[in-house]
C-alpha cells in the first residue's frame, strides 16, 4: 500500500517536471520568435525606402543660397552668406538647419561664424569624396571651376528617394562624365546665372544646356537680387527671363514643391525675407 502511494506521488511529481519543462521550452521559443519578429521589423525598417511625411519644398533666400527641407523633415542651407551682404541680397540667412554646404570659399558663399543657428553639418567639396547622409538625403559633390577660372567650385546633388535636386554653386560648366551623369534627368537644377567675366556662357546657353539633359525644372541663382545695388555688373531677373528658351513656360512662385510629375519650366522664385 505504501509502495503504491509512494509510486503515484512519484509519477506526479514526473508529470509536474515535464509539465514545467514543456512550458518553459514554449516560452523560450516565444521569446525567440518575437525577438526574430522584432530584429525583422528593425531589418525592413533600415532597408526601406525614406520616410516621406512632408512635401520637398525649395525657398529662395539670396544670391546662391536657396532653403531645401525634404520629406522627412531635414533641412539644408545651400552657400549661406553673411550679413554685410545685406544690401546686395537680402537680409542673411539665420536659421536653424540640418546642414549646409560651400561650393568654395568667396565670401558671398560663406555665412559668419555662428550665425546658423544649432550645430548644422557643414559640408564643403574636401568632405565629398564620397556620398554623404543627413537624414533621408543623400549628399554627393563634384568638383568643377568657378567661372572666370577663379578657383574650383563643387556641384551638390542631393538625391532623396526618386527625386533629384543640383546646386551648381558659381559655375557655368559642368564637364566631368560622373558629374553630367549625375545632373542628367535632375528634377531641378538651381543654376548659375551671374554671366561673370568675358569667358562666361550666357545663360541662355546656360539653360538650353540643362534642359538638353532632360532637366525638368531651373530655378536661377547667383545674380543682382537689388536693381538699386547691382553685384559685380550680374543681370537682375529682368534679363535673365529674356534668355528663357523658347517653348519653356516661365512661373514666379514663393516656393517650389518638388515632385516628379513636373513638367518642363522656368522657376522665379521670390526671395523669402524681401519683405
Amino acid at each position: 500500500m505504501k509502495f503504491e502511494v509512494r509510486s503515484k506521488r512519484v509519477v506526479v511529481l514526473l508529470l509536474i517536471i515535464m509539465c514545467c519543462a514543456l512550458l518553459g521550452a514554449c516560452s523560450k521559443n516565444d521569446t525567440e520568435s518575437g525577438k526574430t519578429n522584432a530584429e525583422a521589423a528593425i531589418a525592413n525598417v533600415a532597408s526601406s525606402e525614406p520616410i516621406q511625411d512632408g512635401p520637398l519644398t525649395i525657398k529662395y533666400v539670396g544670391n546662391s543660397c536657396f532653403y531645401l527641407t525634404f520629406p522627412d523633415g531635414t533641412t539644408v542651407l545651400t552657400d549661406p552668406y553673411p550679413a554685410k551682404y545685406k544690401s546686395f541680397f537680402g537680409p542673411a540667412p539665420d536659421m536653424e538647419v540640418d546642414a549646409y554646404t560651400i561650393s568654395h570659399y568667396h565670401d558671398d558663399h560663406v555665412p559668419d561664424l555662428k550665425q546658423l543657428k544649432g550645430d548644422p553639418k557643414r559640408l564643403v567639396s574636401k568632405l565629398m569624396t564620397e556620398p554623404i547622409k543627413v537624414g533621408g538625403v543623400e549628399v554627393t559633390g563634384f568638383s568643377s571651376k568657378h567661372v572666370s577660372n577663379l578657383g574650383d567650385n563643387e556641384v551638390f546633388v542631393f538625391r532623396f528617394g526618386d527625386l533629384k535636386i543640383v546646386h551648381m554653386g558659381e559655375t557655368d560648366k559642368i564637364e566631368s562624365p560622373e558629374a553630367l551623369e549625375a545632373v542628367k534627368g535632375a528634377d531641378v537644377v538651381l543654376t548659375y546665372a551671374g554671366e561673370y567675366g568675358p569667358e562666361t556662357l550666357k545663360n541662355s546657353a546656360i539653360f538650353q544646356s540643362l534642359y538638353n539633359m532632360d532637366v525638368k525644372v531651373i530655378i536661377p541663382q547667383h545674380f543682382s537680387n537689388n536693381p538699386e545695388a547691382i553685384w559685380y555688373g550680374e543681370p537682375t531677373m529682368d534679363q535673365i527671363l529674356k534668355e528663357v528658351p523658347q517653348g519653356v513656360e516661365t512661373v514666379k512662385l514663393d516656393e517650389l514643391v518638388v515632385t516628379k510629375d513636373m513638367k518642363k519650366e522656368f522657376v522665379e522664385l521670390s526671395q523669402m525675407n524681401a519683405n
